[in-house]
């Protein structure tokens, strides 16, 4: 988003969460919070965008976004949270009032039709204040080589644990033939429980078969991506990854659960294998499919990359600027009623 490349726009980013030891990252809420506050306040805003995901995000955008409502600023709320529902039904009921205040704002924002209603229902939006706006992705100019491969390179973007499915990856290629297992591997990257996914691969005997590489850059992420011909993420809860669409842009097969708004990207046995959550046998059965069948994971190459074109860039940004512009219009025209009687 802050290469948004419309002239009339001019984006300040303000962070408000980094990954990090506690005291930074409380450092950097504060901080972000303030400062955004203060750029509403002193007029150099025109519109006030957050990013929002559940818990201590609510927070850290509450204070902008009231200091908008306050100097009369138009605000978007981004939703990107793979569970503000359950996290928000968790909440006692006086609770639920004050989030409802805190993130009250012009225009919604959610990544697929199935966080409409989760995002309505909760907190009292009108159908007119809440849009779906998927997840957008840059387009590589060449997709990954499928053909003529010796062993078959799948890898796992994500923040590493339990609800995107690790432990079930582990699981599945502990269950293939050894044939197979022979003609793959696997590479795991991201941040969160990555000593443990480390220690749970060695513990399943599986080190020469599987590696976790940490954490990547941009860079480092688009070099594994080029160098992988299937992707894997067996989440248990998600929004709509922009791993999976990065990796679909690549032209890499997709393995994946059709949780969250995943499915208005994949669709089975045509742009990608779906398995169910929490299913490591099913994981095992697409992995198998896919190494053995070039021509299978070509295809849905092919068709995951076209798929990944409908998300494309150039039309994600035509429709911020639209909702910003036609934001600003709206705040620049008188809504008396009377006006002129």
């Amino acid at each position: 988003m802050a290469a948004h490349p419309d002239e009339r726009v001019s984006i300040t980013v303000m962070p408000t969460y980094i990954e990090g030891a506690a005291w930074y990252r409380l450092w950097v809420g504060v901080a972000g919070m303030l400062r955004a506050t203060w750029q509403v306040l002193s007029g150099r805003a025109d519109i006030l965008h957050v990013h929002l995901a559940h818990g201590g995000s609510v927070m850290r955008k509450a204070l902008p976004l009231a200091a908008a409502r306050w100097v009369g600023v138009p605000t978007v709320v981004h939703a990107h949270s793979y569970d503000f529902g359950g996290w928000f039904d968790g909440l006692r009921p006086t609770v639920q009032r004050a989030v409802r205040r805190l993130l009250a704002a012009d225009q919604w924002l959610v990544l697929g039709e199935r966080h409409v209603d989760e995002y309505a229902s909760r907190l009292g939006l009108p159908s007119d204040r809440i849009v779906v706006l998927h997840n957008a992705v840059a387009i590589p100019q060449f997709p990954v080589r499928q053909s003529g491969v010796e062993r078959v390179h799948a890898v796992s973007l994500g923040r590493l644990g339990a609800r995107k499915g690790s432990y079930d990856l582990i699981t599945a290629v502990g269950r293939l033939d050894e044939d197979v297992r022979a003609r793959l591997r696997v590479t795991l990257a991201g941040d969160g429980e990555v000593d443990e996914v480390r220690a749970a691969i060695q513990a399943a005997g599986l080190t020469e078969t599987m590696h976790v590489a940490g954490w990547l850059e941009p860079v480092a992420r688009d070099q594994l991506l080029r160098s992988a011909h299937v992707f894997v993420l067996p989440s248990r809860d998600e929004g709509l990854p922009m791993a999976l669409l990065e990796a679909m842009a690549c032209g890499l097969a997709p393995i994946t659960t059709l949780v969250g708004s995943i499915g208005a990207a994949i669709t089975d046995r045509v742009t990608g294998l779906a398995v169910a959550p929490g299913c490591p046998d099913q994981i095992a059965d697409a992995l198998t499919e896919l190494v053995n069948d070039e021509s299978l994971r070509a295809r849905l190459g092919a068709a995951s990359r076209s798929r990944a074109g409908d998300f494309g860039l150039d039309r994600w940004y035509e429709r911020l600027a639209h909702l910003w512009m036609a934001l600003e219009r709206a705040r620049a025209t008188p809504t008396n009623q009377t006006e002129g009687r």
